[in-house]
């Protein structure tokens, strides 16, 4: 079994290519927390450490132990998360009832607290989603090219 480490790289296999994350944070409710890095490889790619310190296209939860248990992800190694990065005290959220948008949700990270919000400022587009994804959801998210400034 894989022991989980803060700053381990995994890769996950979408039906448009290969996906790399790296988990960076676990929450003793919600669980592990990891950066999606950009752009999906090809069989044989090779982790330079520059793709690592590359910008993440945004965070999730993911059900990190599990999917290594099932074999769905598999690490690739260790590296230092970058030194720019911060643990975000704001998520946002899409408030939908019966397939209609309400409003958004922003998320405070240490208290749950949310904030209604009707339209989301430049700053707010920037929040990464609220909540945790399966591997599935992870896997199309990433295979579409799924991003913050795609989103609704």
């Amino acid at each position: 079994m894989v022991r989980l480490k803060i700053g381990d790289v995994f890769e996950i296999v979408t039906s448009n290519g290969i996906g790399l994350f790296q988990y960076v944070h676990k929450d003793e409710t919600i669980g592990q927390l990891i950066r999606i890095l950009p752009n999906l490889y090809e069989e044989g790619y090779v982790i330079e450490k520059e793709i690592v310190e590359k910008k993440e296209l945004y965070l999730i939860h993911f059900p990190l132990g599990s999917a290594i248990k099932q074999k769905i992800v598999a690490k690739k190694g260790n590296y230092p998360i970058p030194q720019d990065f911060k643990l975000p005290q704001k998520f946002r959220d899409n408030h939908i009832v019966n397939g209609e948008f309400i409003c958004w949700h922003i998320v405070d990270y240490n208290t749950w607290k949310r904030d209604k919000v009707e339209k989301l400022s430049d700053e707010q587009k920037q929040l990464s989603p609220w909540g945790t994804w399966n591997d599935t959801l992870l896997k199309e998210r990433l295979a579409e090219g799924w991003t913050l400034n795609n989103w609704i």
